[in-house]
């Protein structure tokens, strides 16, 4: 079975180095610099536990011959990608693994229901030099079928992922989306400030608004009729928005930053994206909420707040301090 990673960046080049250790047939799909590293002297895979050069193929273009397709590029990517995809002869099953909860309509949309394949990837993970990539996380899969058309394909994704990281089958693909977009809506908070996450997220007025954020995006999600999963995560965010504010920052403000020390240098995907010049993802983080609260009538002032400081952030290429950041948001 042969494997492509379209879009190897962080995660796609984390998955498809595991992948490839687990016996997998993989090649890469990335940007000519890292593909040239990779190419000269192998992908430098940066653990929890341990540093490992794996050697595995890598190029710019994407070609047929694949039997499972792994579409590792970032959310506003998808269509482009899937663009390209069609071109080929190919009827690969396409896994989807971005942040937000558009990728999977999208991809049905260009390529039809049947070939695609949802995955969550609860993992962090950087890629900030060419060649390089480190995992920060443990990583937990979730896998499931987004459309019955393509439930037959599911099956073999599992096989696939499964020797090579923790993968779950999930019943309702979208549910698990929407957890993990709760967790997502903090990115902006660490690309807008620069700051890592273990910084960031120890800063009390930061915190604040972190638990606001999610607060707003689970209270809109279910009244637009999206629900969270059962994971325990889902039921902390389902508590978090359910106490009163002052006591929901008493009781998770000290957990927001999860396993990252205060010395932490790792920033999530969009604060990377930012460091290495590319496009903003925010549209399909805060954004979703924030056209979700416009379509139902109700005000999203963090997200709204955090998107619009966000889009500004990427367009000046200038960070804002914390407090700059917070004069615009009441708690």
């Amino acid at each position: 079975m042969e494997i492509a990673v379209y879009g190897a960046g962080a995660i796609g080049s984390l998955v498809g180095a595991r992948l490839h250790e687990a016996g997998a047939r993989v090649r890469l799909i990335g940007r000519k610099d890292h593909v040239d590293a990779i190419r000269a002297d192998g992908l430098l895979v940066k653990g929890q536990d341990e540093t490992r050069l794996v050697r595995l193929p890598a190029t710019t273009t994407l070609a047929d011959g694949a039997d499972i397709l792994l579409l590792t590029v970032k959310s506003q990517d998808v269509r482009s990608a899937c663009r390209d995809i069609a071109g080929q002869q190919s009827r690969a099953t396409v896994v989807t693994m971005q942040n937000g909860v558009r990728s999977d309509g999208e991809a049905a949309g260009i390529l039809g229901p049947d070939r695609i394949v949802g995955c969550v990837l609860n993992i962090s993970a950087t890629y900030l030099e060419p060649g390089v990539v480190e995992q920060n996380t443990s990583a937990l899969l979730q896998v499931g079928a987004p459309f019955p058309e393509s439930a037959g394909r599911v099956e073999a994704v599992l096989a696939l992922l499964s020797p090579a990281l923790k993968t779950e089958h999930v019943p309702d693909i979208a549910r698990a989306r929407w957890t993990k977009l709760m967790a997502n809506l903090n990115n902006a908070i660490m690309a807008i400030t620069g700051l890592p996450i273990g910084k960031a997220l120890r800063h009390q007025g930061l915190a604040q608004l972190a638990i606001a954020t999610i607060r707003e995006g689970v209270k809109t999600a279910q009244l637009g009729g999206f629900g969270l999963d059962q994971s325990r995560r889902a039921r902390t965010f389902r508590l978090m928005s359910t106490l009163p504010m002052s006591l929901s920052y008493l009781v998770f403000g000290g957990r927001l930053a999860g396993n990252f020390p205060p010395d932490s240098t790792y920033g999530p995907s969009t604060l990377q994206s930012y460091q290495r010049g590319s496009s903003s993802e925010l549209d399909y983080l805060n954004g979703e909420i924030v056209s979700l609260g416009e379509r139902i009538g109700r005000p999203t002032p963090y997200n709204a707040g955090l998107l619009e400081a966000g889009r500004r952030v990427f367009e000046t290429h200038r960070h804002m301090t914390a407090e700059e950041l917070l004069r615009s948001f009441r708690f």
